[in-house]
This record gives C-alpha cells, structure tokens and sequence, in this order.
C-alpha cells in the first residue's frame, strides 16, 4: 500500500530501462545524473535575481540547479501522498463541524471564496485524546468519511466499496488497515499540527511540522494503533466500514506482502492488472540496481568526467546517446 522508497527506485529503474531501450546498470546512471529539469524557484531567490539583473533573462537559466533525477522522482511520489492527506484531513474537518459544531469556518489563505474549517489548539487536542478522532462514534464516521472521498478522488471507490447488511442501507467502505492507516495519520499529523499552535492569528509564522512531515515511517506506527483501535471489530462490517484484512495476523506487518492474484482476477478490491504489472515490477528482487546515489547523503554521484577507463566511459556515451535521443527537444542536455 506504501512501498518503501527503495522499492519506489527498483520501479523507477525498470520503467526507464523499457522505455529508453538501455540495461539496468545505464538506467541507474541516468537517474543518478543530475538534471537541469523543471522547478519552481523559491520567491526569494526569483526576486534577488530579477533585482540584480532585471534585463537578463539569461542569469536565471544559468543558475537554474541541477537535481538528481532520482530525487526529482521522488517529489512525485510525495506530493501524491500529501494531495492524499489534503484531501483526507478536508473531509474530516468537514463532517466533524457539520455534526458536532466543532471547528469553525475561515476564508481559506490566499482566496475570496473558497472556506476551511479551522480548529482552535484546544479543540485538536480533544480529538487527539486517547484518539478520540478514531475512537468516539461521530468522530469515527468522520475517517469513514475520508476514506469515502479520497477512494471517489483516485477513482477506485467501486474497487473498495460493497452492499451494506442491511437490505436499502448505505454501501460500506471496505478497504485494508494500511488504508485506514494512512487516512488516519494524515488526520493525526494535521491535529498535532493544530494543537501545538500556539497563537490562531491567520498571519502567524507556523513553526511546527508539515502535514507531509511523516512519511512512510509515521504510516508504519500508525498501522500498530489503528490495529488495536480496531481489534474487536475483525473483518465484519460496523458503522460504515469493514476492514478486509480484519481477520490477518500480519495486517499491521509493513514487510509483509500477500501473493499477487492472476491479471483477469477483477474482483478483488486491491489489484487490478495494472497494479498487479506495476507491483511485480517493485517487488522484483533479481534487478541490479545501484541504491547509493538516492539512499546515502545528498545522492550525488560523480560526474561524467570522473569516469575511469574505457569501459565505463563508453558506457556513459551510451547513456548519452540513449538519453539525448529520447528525449531530444524535451530536455536541455547537461553538458
């Protein structure tokens, strides 16, 4: 559900090795090279150079940074978990205030028309105490909630929803604890976030965490808590949601991975063929990957003049010449 990251590497490797027709070993040096590809500058540094050279527009191609592809990648993953969060602490909020008053509503920073509701540091405490979000009923349904709407935001609710037992009641949201699991981090992160404020003024400068601050580590702890919140409840259907794992011993177990169905087997709710393709992809342990560039210190390997001996310069051409042709006219060239 949240692979870790050298997993996430394995993948990236192979999807370039296929696409720019090159060996593993290659695509590796390509995403370990640095790249001069596109990002948003920080306004401070936009502003500095257009302060010092306000009619050459050329300063600031030439000091654009080059950033490690494998890094560049990452970012994608990562802003593909926060939209996640965004999505997941919104609807919370939502359906907490709509059914217990609490929170209230703001003009969203930086817009007219668009509101957020807004919890007050004494409110998030609350709902943090002994996981009340989790625990209490109405706050409860308010992480069904969440769940509903970031599974209608992917797309997938089909996949992860099913009749209720009682004939005409709502469909429930039947889904994995590792689901669970990172809607309700999210959730949590965004209300220690809130508790720990100490002044409620709009313009304030928040110093405390990010709601992306946790990644996968703070995912993998709260698999252990929701494991327990939920341990009475197994695999049936209770309040709008059932756990399908309920009943595994090593649902809260982050190594832990099921066999992958058959391709045609449409009717489980946590593959399809294309996650099964993608999976195995990630989960292959044969590839001959280089890790050190993406896992160790700032991930930067050494130039291509560094390269020693014929081999491996003729070796960095190739990559050279595969790179150069397949993206010709979508990125500039580092050399």
């Amino acid at each position: 559900m949240w692979v870790d990251i050298s997993d996430v590497n394995i993948f990236m490797q192979e999807w370039t090795a296929e696409h720019f027709q090159v060996v593993s070993r290659e695509a590796d040096k390509l995403l370990s090279r640095r790249w001069r590809l596109p990002q948003r500058r920080r306004c401070v540094d936009a502003l500095a150079l257009r302060a010092a050279a306000p009619e050459d527009e050329s300063v600031a191609a030439a000091r654009r940074n080059k950033t490690i592809a494998y890094r560049y990648l990452h970012r994608a993953v990562s802003h593909f978990y926060q939209r996640i969060g965004n999505k997941a602490v919104s609807a919370f909020s939502t359906y907490v205030n709509d059914k217990t008053g609490l929170g209230t509503l703001r003009r969203t920073r930086g817009t007219r028309t668009k509101v957020e509701v807004w919890f007050e540091p004494r409110e998030a405490r609350i709902l943090l105490v002994n996981n009340a979000f989790i625990t209490e009923m109405n706050y409860r349904a308010g992480v069904v909630r969440a769940l509903h709407v970031v599974f209608s935001v992917l797309g997938v609710l089909h996949r992860f929803s099913e009749a209720g037992a009682v004939p005409g009641s709502a469909d429930v949201v039947a889904c994995l604890t590792a689901h669970v699991a990172l809607v309700s981090m999210k959730i949590r992160a965004h209300l220690k976030k809130r508790a720990a404020s100490a002044s409620d003024d709009e313009e304030a400068v928040d110093t405390t965490p990010g709601l992306n601050g946790g990644h996968r580590a703070e995912w993998v702890e709260e698999l252990a808590a929701v494991r327990q919140l939920f341990a009475n409840q197994g695999a049936r259907s209770s309040n709008g949601l059932r756990l399908t794992d309920g009943e595994e011993p090593r649902r809260d177990d982050s190594s832990h991975r099921e066999p992958l169905p058959p391709a045609s087997d449409t009717g489980s709710p946590e593959f399809d063929g294309a996650t099964a393709a993608a999976a195995n992809v990630m989960h292959s342990s044969g590839a001959d990957v280089n890790l050190s560039a993406a896992d160790h210190g700032n991930g930067e390997e050494p130039s291509d003049a560094d390269a020693h001996g014929p081999v491996e310069q003729a070796a960095v051409a190739a990559a050279h010449d595969a790179a150069a042709h397949a993206m010709l006219g979508v990125y500039e060239d580092t050399e």
